[in-house]
């Protein structure tokens, strides 16, 4: 990681901040971690960014009720934004080198992989991802505003869905590792009492494999 990209992902979060969008929006994946070190979130916590992809989380497909352009917010910029030929999802790639995607959390039965979004874009949906959207926390960097998943949420996804990453289980494990001494013993307990049984059964089976010791049970 480089210091203009660092600088790249702020100068994005400026131009969502002004046009109103991140109330709407959660930041995910390896960029939640930096902002809780940013933050002050989890004193002591010290982030190890190795990523250039960027994930945001869309917290309702249907607001702002009044339907926004994402792109006209990020056009000074020279972002491009462009759908996936597959999938119809929407990228976007920064200047800087960073490609930010789009997510929401899936609907039903979870026949629709891509949900278009009041915000302009089409989100991907996934399974499992509304704990992180329902379990979430506003922290304040340069006096924006911004939402990521509250560090026990984050922690409990990554364990439900370890085993089914490939290539970055190792580093979600990491992540986890990383994680686990700067989190709340009752948070953890309340959240993991939301899951689903298989989802605690999941989170349950990688913390064990991990020697993460809890008093977390089914």
């Amino acid at each position: 990681m480089t210091q203009q990209q660092f600088a790249g992902f702020w100068r994005l979060l400026r131009h969502f901040s002004e046009a109103g969008l991140l109330p709407h929006m959660l930041v995910i994946g390896s960029w939640a971690e930096y902002l809780y070190a940013q933050s002050g979130f989890l004193p002591g916590f010290v982030a190890n960014l190795r990523t250039l992809d960027v994930d945001f989380l869309i917290r309702n497909q249907r607001r702002p009720a009044q339907k926004v352009n994402l792109m006209q917010a990020v056009q000074a910029s020279g972002c491009l934004m462009e759908q996936d030929t597959l999938t119809g999802a929407t990228k976007l790639y920064t200047l800087d080198g960073l490609e930010v995607e789009f997510l929401i959390a899936q609907k039903g039965s979870g026949q629709e992989a891509v949900l278009p979004t009041n915000l302009g874009v089409n989100a991907q949906a996934l399974t499992h991802i509304s704990m992180l959207r329902d379990h979430a926390v506003e922290v304040t960097v340069f006096d924006m505003r911004i939402m990521v998943p509250l560090p026990e949420a984050y922690v409990l996804h990554k364990c439900v869905i370890n085993e089914r990453r490939g290539l970055k289980a190792e580093k979600d494990r990491q992540a986890i590792n990383g994680l686990a001494p700067y989190l709340d013993a009752t948070r953890l307990s309340d959240i993991f009492e939301t899951l689903q049984r298989k989802e605690k059964a999941a989170a349950l089976a990688a913390l064990q494999r991990l020697g993460i010791d809890t008093e977390l049970k089914l």
